[in-house]
């Protein structure tokens, strides 16, 4: 992003949380994580919470909580929860803490699992999401294609992060290739009507018809 783009961004980017602002600024740079969602992501998953009046969301790869508190900030005004999956050993125990930290433990279920077990146990479970927002391994979002279709309610919305890795620079190939599968599969299905927003890495929105 151009210099003075992000300049006059973070002008009207507020974080809601500031333990969230914390978070964001303490694990810039690191090369042993994902990088936190940028600042404008986590206020757009926040705006379209409130837009929708969202009370179940389920987040897939949570990282350190970053995006995780920008949501669950916002659900907690609205009486809602926040359902969110990881794998990572040691980061999950970096999330918990974060999460913790955030004073918004009880709006949120922390499940430490792998997505595709995650997605099918909740499946099972017969629950159903007004948000999924995916940001978990890029070559699973089409492995876990149907299970996540079938978690979001009709009406609901899917949210999937890094949509614009084809096209953007310094990103591996591979990569980019899985979110293109990603693409083509969820604009082709017609159960969803979808778009795709240049916010951070990219963002696709499919909205279950």
């Amino acid at each position: 992003m151009d210099k003075g783009f992000r300049e006059y961004l973070d002008k009207f980017v507020e974080f809601t949380n500031q333990y969230n602002k914390e978070i964001y600024y303490a694990n810039q740079g690191r090369d042993d994580i994902q990088a936190p969602v940028e600042p404008e992501t986590g206020r757009f998953l926040a705006f379209l919470i409130k837009m929708t009046g969202a009370r179940k969301v389920l987040e897939l790869g949570c990282g350190v909580a970053n995006s995780a508190i920008w949501m669950a900030q916002t659900l907690k005004e609205q009486g809602g929860v926040l359902y969110t999956v990881d794998n990572h050993p040691r980061t999950w125990k970096e999330a918990v803490e974060n999460v913790e930290k955030s004073g918004l433990k009880e709006y949120v279920t922390m499940i430490h699992s792998d997505a595709d077990e995650a997605v099918r146990k909740l499946r099972e479970q017969g629950l159903e999401f007004d948000i999924v927002f995916q940001d978990c391994a890029k070559y699973i979002y089409t492995v876990i294609y149907e299970d996540v279709a079938a978690l979001v309610k009709k009406g609901g919305i899917i949210v999937a992060d890094d949509t614009m890795f084809p096209v953007c620079e310094n990103v591996r190939p591979n990569l980019g290739r899985h979110m293109d599968r990603y693409n083509m599969q969820i604009f082709a299905d017609k159960r969803f009507f979808s778009t795709m927003l240049p916010v951070g890495h990219g963002l696709t929105l499919s909205w279950k018809i």
